[in-house]
């Protein structure tokens, strides 16, 4: 793991303890897990929604989905893919997201490294 998934990892796991304390109980985790694999689920195909309408060019799509985004990354602890998602939707609040291109590709790259550290949290979570 390099230093950015390591922080990632540990954002996750600040999150989670957070939500739920040092010692999650049997239910707790139960409870993690679910969420950690509806992140999974789900992620990949709204960040394919969001960066499909980039190449669109719709701010009020891009802002709507960006948000959405936004909100389950942080609810995670995904917090650079919710800081990105941030950024997104206020220049597309603005009516436009400069270097579309370019700003997809770091969506990309966060929601890989969003997804592995997530992959890696619950991991700790499976019995």
């Amino acid at each position: 793991m390099d230093g950015d998934d390591e922080s990632r990892v540990a954002a996750v796991r600040a999150r989670i303890a957070d939500l739920f304390g040092d010692e999650p109980t049997p239910a707790e985790i139960a409870l993690i897990r679910r969420l950690l694999r509806s992140f999974e689920d789900r992620t990949a195909a709204t960040a394919g929604t969001l960066i499909g309408l980039l190449d669109d060019g719709d701010p009020g799509l891009v802002r709507d989905q960006a948000h959405a985004l936004k909100g389950s990354a942080a609810n995670i602890g995904a917090t650079a893919l919710a800081g990105l998602c941030a950024a997104v939707e206020d220049e597309a609040r603005a009516g436009t997201v400069a270097d579309p291109a370019a700003t997809a590709d770091r969506v990309r790259a966060e929601v890989a490294g969003a997804l592995r550290a997530v992959s890696v949290t619950a991991a700790e979570f499976e019995i």
